[in-house]
C-alpha cells in the first residue's frame, strides 16, 4: 500500500466511488475539516458538461409570469374578497399544516450539522463513516443553502416591493404598496412559504425523480394553505412557488458543476451522481425511489 503522504486519495469505501480523503488532509480543525470535505464528496469529471441550456429555463420564467399575471387579473380580487368566507373546517386544516412551509423547520437542523461537522475532529472516525458523513454534509449544505437563499431574496423582495396582505383588501384594494416597508401586513409578494414550499419539493423532485409529480402536488396544496389563512393572494403564492422552485435547480446546478451530490446528463440537467445514490443505499433515504 502506498505512503499516505504521497497519496491523493484513500481508497474508497466499499460501495462508492468517490475519494476517500487521505489522513494527511484529515489533520483536524475547521480548516482541515472543509478541505477534507472537498476531496471527499465532490468529483472534477461531473464538471465535463455544462449546464442546460438557457432558453428552457427561460421559458419556465416566462410561464411562471404568465401564471402570476393571470391569478393577479382572475383570482387575486375573488381571493381577497372571500378570505373571512371559508368553511371553518378548511381554515383549521389550513392552519394546521401551513407552517409546514416555515423555513425553519429546515435551516435549523441542517445548520446544527453543518456546525458540528466542521467542529469535529474527522481523524477519531473510520473512512466509511467520514464519506457517510461528507455526504451528508453535502446533502445539508444543499438544503441549507437552497431554502436559506431562496428565502432570504424573497424577504428583501417582500419588503421592497411592499405590497399589503389580504387584510387590507377591503381598505386598500389589490394594488396598495408601501415600498421598504418594515410592517409585515405590507410584505406580501412574494410568500416566503410558498417559496421555501416551492424550494423544499423541487428539492425532493430533483433527488428522488419518481416523486416528482407527487411533490409538485403536494407543493401547490401546501403553498394554497396561504392563501386560504388569509395572508397571501393567489399571484403572492404562484410567484413563491415558482422562484422557490428555479434557486433549488439553480443550486443544483451549482453542486453539480462542483462534482457534488449531482452531475449533468448530456442535456445539461442536473441528475444525481452515482455515488450519492450508493450513499443513499446505504443510509435510511434508501426507502425513498431515486431513479434517473
Amino acid at each position: 500500500m502506498s505512503d499516505p503522504a504521497n497519496s491523493r486519495h484513500d481508497p474508497a469505501p466499499e460501495g462508492a466511488d468517490a475519494p476517500i480523503v487521505s489522513e494527511r488532509r484529515a489533520n483536524g480543525g475547521i480548516a482541515g475539516n472543509v478541505d477534507a470535505l472537498r476531496w471527499l464528496v465532490s468529483d472534477r469529471r461531473a464538471r465535463a458538461d455544462g449546464p442546460a441550456k438557457g432558453a428552457r429555463w427561460l421559458l419556465f420564467a416566462f410561464c411562471v409570469g404568465c401564471v402570476v399575471l393571470l391569478f393577479l387579473a382572475l383570482l387575486d380580487a375573488p381571493a381577497g374578497g372571500y378570505r373571512r368566507q371559508w368553511p371553518d373546517g378548511v381554515r383549521m386544516f389550513a392552519r394546521a399544516i401551513t407552517d409546514i412551509g416555515e423555513s425553519t423547520w429546515y435551516l435549523v437542523p441542517t445548520g446544527l450539522f453543518i456546525v458540528l461537522a466542521l467542529a469535529l475532529d474527522w481523524r477519531r472516525f473510520s473512512r466509511r463513516t467520514r464519506w457517510l458523513m461528507a455526504n451528508w454534509f453535502a446533502l445539508s449544505s444543499y438544503i441549507f443553502l437552497t431554502i436559506g437563499g431562496s428565502g432570504l431574496i424573497a424577504t428583501i423582495l417582500k419588503r421592497v416591493i411592499g405590497r399589503a396582505r389580504p387584510k387590507h383588501f377591503e381598505e386598500h384594494g389589490l394594488f396598495a404598496f408601501d415600498n421598504f416597508a418594515t410592517d409585515a401586513s405590507f410584505a406580501s409578494f412574494p410568500s416566503g412559504h410558498a417559496t421555501t414550499v416551492g424550494a423544499l419539493m423541487a428539492m425532493v423532485g430533483l433527488l428522488f425523480p419518481r416523486l416528482r409529480v407527487a411533490a409538485l402536488l403536494l407543493a401547490v396544496a401546501l403553498a394554497s394553505t396561504r392563501i386560504l389563512v388569509g395572508a397571501h393572494y393567489p399571484s403572492d403564492v404562484a410567484a413563491g412557488l415558482g422562484f422557490g422552485m428555479w434557486f433549488a435547480y439553480f443550486m443544483a446546478v451549482v453542486f453539480a458543476g462542483r462534482g457534488i451530490i449531482f452531475t449533468f446528463r448530456s442535456s445539461g440537467f442536473p441528475v444525481v451522481r452515482p455515488s450519492f445514490t450508493r450513499f443513499i443505499a446505504a443510509t435510511p433515504l434508501k426507502y425513498l425511489p431515486i431513479s434517473r
